[in-house]
């Protein structure tokens, strides 16, 4: 490994070196937010275009700088791969006069995921409480659809237009899931079905405040999971460095006394 390597691999690894590079993040994403206001002065825009192009030939040295320092290693982390296809997909957007390219360069704010631990932490976790999360929703959707058949069986004819057919009733009683204006829906059936309550109560209390909430449980238990490792290391590097400072305590001691013997 050649000097220039280990000075690259310092730089980029510094703490203030991750410090900029997420205030540029930030900074991208505040200038892509501005340039949709339509009302701003051509100077302004103009201004803005500028920095944005600055801070992707920015976002470029720095992945260019990543893989000076690290070489093929750079192509063996996931992280680094997300980092660098983002870049290369706002490199695309930018020198692409399509206006619906131009949109992907907000991608670059997806960045501050691979900047910030923590963020990849959590995105790690859903990542991996998708086959769980896939398990919940099958459950769901069979949940859904067996409500459905049931409620066009029994409010179709009154309410076709929100039991209709299985379609119309799994789409109504999605929107009743998600406990958007679902007390008008039942109010509105009521009117002809007297113990519809019963049925929108069974469904809410099921498919609302049982199975969402096993969504929640399963990315909660990932998350602590995948976090575990991390703090038994932190642990551990902690209880290392203090036996390394009673060492040196010990070794420090007994050059004393010999001192003193002499």
């Amino acid at each position: 490994m050649s000097t220039l390597q280990r000075y690259a691999q310092t730089l980029v690894e510094a703490r203030l070196f991750q410090f900029a590079i997420l205030a540029l993040i930030i900074v991208n994403a505040v200038i892509l937010g501005a340039e949709t206001y339509s009302g701003l002065p051509d100077p302004v825009m103009s201004a803005l275009r500028f920095a944005d192009r600055i801070i992707l030939n920015a976002f470029v040295l720095e992945i260019c700088l990543r893989i000076f320092a690290w070489r093929g290693a750079y192509f063996r982390q996931g992280w680094n791969i997300f980092d660098l296809v983002i870049v290369v997909i706002s490199i695309i957007a930018a020198t692409s006069g399509l206006a619906a390219l131009r949109a992907f360069r907000v991608l670059r704010v997806l960045r501050v995921i691979t900047v910030i631990p923590r963020m990849r932490l959590v995105v790690s976790a859903l990542l991996d409480s998708l086959p769980g999360i896939a398990s919940v929703g099958v459950v769901l959707t069979l949940i859904i659809y067996v409500f459905a058949v049931i409620a066009s069986n029994l409010y179709g004819a009154d309410h076709p237009d929100r039991f209709g057919n299985i379609f119309t009733s799994m789409y109504t009683l999605f929107q009743i899931m998600t406990l958007e204006g679902w007390p008008e829906i039942a109010a509105s059936v009521g009117e002809t079905h007297e113990r519809s309550w019963v049925f929108f109560l069974s469904f809410v209390l099921l498919a609302t405040f049982t199975m969402l909430n096993l969504f929640v449980a399963i990315v909660v238990r990932v998350v602590e999971e995948d976090a575990d490792p991390l703090f038994d290391d932190m642990i551990a590097s902690q209880k290392a460095i203090a036996e390394e400072i009673a060492a040196l305590r010990a070794d420090i001691a007994a050059l004393a006394r010999n001192n003193k013997s002499e």
